[in-house]
């Protein structure tokens, strides 16, 4: 069946909410506490086969960027085209974000990568900010090992500020924010950037904050301020917000990709990479956009690069290339 290009183009804002109600996650929360994890892990399957056979959209969106990637590899990569394995990991980093949460994801089980760490380690025992900027490729959930990790060796709690849209998953953020409200972790809301949270972002990067920004969705409320990028050979939008907000905050800026080593219910492991961005912000004005546009460039070819490593844990279930 072929599906109109107003359907294809849907900007990523407009799908619905995928959990209309928090009954659904308080539940989980729930099996959390009073069963195993791993059990709770093998619940991912029917809920993911479930997924699966009744949103069409994720399916559709899912072997599209499958099938853009094996034209990019020259069909090396994936291997076999599957939107059910794309969901299913989709389905596990979900639970893997509320075990964030709840503080039960374990140094044991995360691997971090003989890349710049160590360097935003550093800035943070000396109290600087850093900006990570993420993505929807993994769970960005598991920088909260990051946090605990550096709070033991700076001595410190490191405060954590997060910009991402509320709007759009309202009801997971609500339940998140029931199940642990006193972690130091502030969120602002990218609907709604403006003087005062520029300021207050400023403040927080001054005490030694990591400041986390997801920078492959473009913005909600600014559809039109976009960059366009090559990803994986063929031409996307990126959020000039995201970049816009590098330049102006001008703190070392590091690309965090957080990854499930394998797709196993049973003791799983996740790999950290992050790695340091190359562009200086501290040139003159009028180089500002052209450093900006570089920087967004940067992101691309990284973002293209985990992809590579880890073609099923891509969770943009929308047309990218609209």
């Amino acid at each position: 069946m072929e599906h109109s290009s107003e359907e294809q183009d849907i900007h990523w804002a407009d799908e619905a909410e995928a959990i209309k109600t928090n009954k659904p996650l308080k539940f989980v929360l729930i099996l959390f506490k009073i069963m195993p994890t791993f059990l709770i892990h093998a619940l991912s399957i029917p809920v993911a086969f479930f997924f699966f056979i009744f949103s069409s959209h994720a399916r559709r969106a899912a072997r599209s960027y499958q099938k853009q990637l094996r034209k990019f590899t020259g069909g090396k990569i994936p291997s076999k085209i599957s939107g059910y394995t794309q969901i299913i990991n989709f389905t596990l980093c979900v639970l893997e974000k509320m075990e964030g949460w709840l503080g039960k994801v374990r140094f044991d089980r995360i691997n971090y990568q003989k890349d710049d760490v160590s360097e935003v380690i550093d800035l943070l025992r000396q109290g600087k900010g850093v900006l990570l900027i993420t993505s929807h490729l993994g769970n960005m959930e598991l920088l909260r090992s990051l946090q605990n990790y550096n709070t033991e060796l700076c001595g410190r709690e490191v405060p954590v500020v997060i910009i991402m849209d509320m709007n759009v998953s309202e009801q997971f953020t609500k339940t998140m924010k029931e199940i642990n409200p006193d972690y130091s972790m502030n969120v602002v809301d990218a609907s709604n950037v403006g003087p005062d949270s520029m300021i207050y972002i400023s403040e927080q990067a001054e005490k030694g904050a990591l400041i986390v920004v997801a920078g492959d969705r473009t913005s909600a409320q600014n559809r039109q301020k976009i960059i366009r990028k090559s990803f994986l050979g063929k031409e996307a939008s990126f959020p000039y917000g995201v970049f816009l907000l590098t330049s102006l905050l001008k703190l070392p800026t590091f690309y965090m990709f957080g990854m499930r080593s394998r797709l196993s219910i049973f003791s799983p492991k996740y790999n950290v990479h992050i790695e340091k961005s190359l562009i200086d912000f501290n040139g003159p004005r009028s180089e500002r956009e052209a450093r900006i546009s570089e920087c967004c460039g940067e992101y691309a070819k990284k973002l293209e690069k985990f992809c590579l490593m880890y073609p099923y844990q891509w969770y943009n279930f929308f047309n990218f290339w609209a």
